[in-house]
């Protein structure tokens, strides 16, 4: 049984970064660390494929990229998966899903499987309960800009390539906190 497989990862904006980065950074300060995945940029994940996929998914990746404007999104709540993780997730938008769709068309009759999230905190459920007032406290929306897509294998962590969005058809809506 194979237990790697080739991840798509939204990637955010530099000042999108920074700013979950200033959340995960307070939680820090708070002596909070958890088990998520380090060293990679805050992301939504798309959804995963088979690593025999690879050089198809590669080729496919260049050319949906290229002809991708940037996608606009509201980081609007806190959610919870459980109480195992915290996130930040967004008001879904149709230009999100008719994007993750183009990977993934198993989404059927207008159902999914899948919530769009940025993870802040992995943890046992003691230290997500401890933590949750802390992002509940300083928090506020925001808007987001996805500019890449990041093609992973995990695990072991292995970064593969990062595709640009089109920032040449994008609107000229800066990001900025609300």
């Amino acid at each position: 049984m194979n237990d790697k497989f080739l991840y798509l990862l939204a990637q955010f904006d530099k000042e999108t970064q920074e700013i979950l980065a200033g959340h995960y950074d307070i939680l820090q300060q708070n002596g909070f660390i958890g088990n998520q995945t380090k060293d990679i940029p805050y992301h939504f994940t798309l959804g995963k494929k088979e690593v025999d996929c690879e050089k198809q998914l590669i080729d496919y990746l260049d050319k949906i990229c290229a002809n991708t404007a940037y996608i606009d999104i509201h980081l609007s709540h806190i959610g919870l998966f459980g109480l195992g993780i915290i996130f930040i997730a967004p008001n879904m938008n149709f230009e999100l899903l008719t994007f993750r769709q183009k990977f993934f068309s198993d989404c059927g009759n207008g159902a999914y499987n899948w919530t769009a999230h940025a993870t802040l905190l992995i943890d046992e459920p003691e230290g997500i309960l401890k933590a949750l007032p802390i992002v509940t406290k300083n928090f506020k929306p925001f808007k987001a800009r996805i500019e890449s897509i990041g093609l992973y294998e995990f695990f072991p962590m292995r970064f593969i390539k990062e595709y640009s969005l089109n920032n040449t058809v994008s609107s000229n809506i800066h990001m900025s906190a609300i």
